[in-house]
């Protein structure tokens, strides 16, 4: 059987393709090669609050209160719930301290186990094509779309919900191929572990049941089926549900940060056609990346007959009948199956970042790491057939086609190399961005010029340099692009005020008042400010006779 699967190979790679040891260590080697910048990076963005300044990380309150409580704590005005990330990076913590390499090196070797999961995956739907397998393998490894995931310490939660959900979906898969009912509770525990590390794990529950009607077995029946899918994805599901529940005092959506809150429905809909067509050219042609798409990086549209909106309207349909006819077709042979399945994988798990699900963000490069699962295993099908074709192992050799064949014999191993090659090249570029909250701000506002959070975030990095000056420019950059964020202004105003420019900062504070009248702390920082440029004032009058 060993020497039939391996005569489907090409050459020596077909070979490899099937050897578990040497196939992680073509991996390991590639993970290694694209993310050797990754240890010396230090903590950016939100891997501050949430791993250096939170106590249940450092250990200064019990672990175990992380699944009693939302994933930011309880004063952001938007509550996730991922205690199984917070409980990855407090182990870590136990054991080596606020060491930043030791914890990127982490986010490195879980995006290996990612890696080789999806080789794993790609054997199980197309166990006679090793070699697709490892295609889609090599490309998930080195993408420079997952730097957002790999680089940023804390969206090892996306690494860890993809890990779990390919996992449950591989117990789930040999279970139903006859295996131990053990492996029921395996793929339970996994889909249990991918919705407590992020919620981006849910899509798993549906393409379980997809790929269990297109593929079911004889020897389990429908009601088996079913029954099976229930214990390994359903009732974990209801698990986590009674869990958030609790943790959110009895509510399970309870986030009133809106992206598109106000936004007309239909230009709703056109701006996320547009940002669907972004994210498939940043799959293919990942250029330029940016750690946030925050306001205003991606505009709300006015129209739909515009750029962006316009490509949305043709490619997302294409995508989407595109997988639908594939399904349909795939009884037809199984590398037609899988391409499918990789695809069904690939939209159902694209499904909530088109704020199906309402989301904070229009576009976040992140979403996209357990849903290129599916579509670097597709594009592994497609490119194996092709390269088979060309090497004469499938289909009927034609003189009409020869040449045609020999000549791509050659190519389509070279252009898999250079796509390789190129993607490892980029995502090596692409970490010395993360090297620090200075450099990834300077870069992000490089790319998108008013991204209002980027922009102060950068004004942040450069006074903590020392740079006053240039960070208080960075700020009233940021507050022109978001007038009525407060917390800008107050920002702005310490800058100033650093600087020794007190009348700048009371003049800010007391125009910024309108923006929070009814805030007795914004009155009583305003009031601070004007009693310390006019003597005569008293903080307590001033407060006291504020109008309201």
């Amino acid at each position: 059987m060993a020497e039939a699967t391996r005569s489907q190979g090409i050459g020596s790679l077909g070979d490899l393709a099937v050897r578990p040891v040497r196939v992680v260590l073509l991996l390991a080697a590639a993970c290694a090669l694209a993310y050797a910048g990754s240890p010396f990076n230090g903590f950016v963005l939100d891997d501050h609050p949430i791993i250096l300044g939170n106590p249940l990380v450092s250990g200064a309150q019990p672990l175990m209160d992380a699944f009693a409580m939302p994933y930011h704590g309880d004063d952001r005005p938007f509550l996730v719930y991922r205690p199984l990330t917070t409980v990855a990076l407090a182990l870590q913590w136990a054991v080596h301290g606020p060491a930043a390499w030791a914890f990127h090196l982490g986010n490195v070797l879980l995006h290996l186990g990612v890696t080789f999961l999806v080789w794993v995956l790609g054997r199980l739907l197309l166990p006679s094509r090793p070699l697709a397998a490892l295609i889609a393998a090599l490309v998930f490894a080195v993408h420079p779309i997952h730097t957002d995931a790999v680089s940023s310490i804390v969206n090892r939660s996306e690494i860890l919900a993809a890990g779990f959900a390919v996992a449950a979906f591989l117990g789930f898969a040999r279970w139903h191929a006859g295996r131990r009912p053990l492996l029921l509770v395996v793929a339970g525990a996994c889909t249990l572990g991918a919705l407590l590390s992020k919620e981006s794990g849910a899509p798993v529950v549906g393409f379980a049941l997809l790929w269990g009607l297109v593929h079911r077995r004889e020897g389990r029946s429908l009601s088996a089926l079913l029954a099976g899918w229930a214990l390994a994805f359903v009732l974990p599901l209801a698990v986590y549900a009674g869990l958030r529940f609790l943790a959110f005092d009895g509510a399970l959506f309870v986030s009133p940060v809106r992206y598109f809150a106000g936004i007309e429905p239909e230009r709703t809909v056109w701006t996320m056609l547009g940002i669907g067509a972004r994210y498939m050219k940043q799959m293919v042609v990942p250029w330029p990346l940016s750690p946030d798409y925050s306001f205003e990086s991606i505009p709300i549209a006015p129209r739909l007959l515009e750029g962006w909106p316009l490509a949305g309207l043709i490619a997302v349909p294409l995508v989407l009948l595109g997988t639908l006819t594939l399904l349909i077709v795939s009884r037809r042979g199984p590398g037609l199956a899988a391409a499918a399945l990789g695809m069904g994988w690939f939209v159902l798990f694209m499904a909530p970042a088109s704020n199906l699900v309402p989301l904070m963000i229009p576009m976040a490069e992140r979403i996209t790491y357990g849903a290129t699962v599916g579509l670097f295993l597709a594009f592994g099908v497609g490119a194996e057939a092709l390269w088979a074709w060309c090497a004469g192992q499938r289909g009927a050799m034609t003189n009409g086609f020869a040449g045609i064949r020999r000549i791509g014999a050659i190519l389509v191993p070279g252009l898999l190399a250079l796509v390789v090659a190129t993607y490892a090249g980029m995502t090596i570029e692409r970490e010395r961005a993360w090297r620090d909250d200075l450099t990834l701000a300077a870069d992000a506002v490089s790319t998108h010029p008013r991204n209002a959070l980027m922009l102060a975030n950068l004004a942040g990095a450069l006074a903590n340099r020392g740079n006053l000056d240039a960070g208080i420019e960075a700020m009233r950059r940021a507050l022109d692009v978001g007038p009525s964020r407060w917390p800008f202004r107050v920002a702005l105003a310490e800058m100033l005020h650093d600087a020794g420019r007190h009348h700048e900062e009371a003049q800010l504070l007391v125009d910024g008042l309108r923006l929070a009248p009814e805030d007795p702390e914004a009155v009583r920082r305003a009031c601070t400010a004007v009693a310390e440029v006019r003597p005569g004032i008293l903080v307590e009058d001033c407060v006291q006779g504020f109008p309201r």
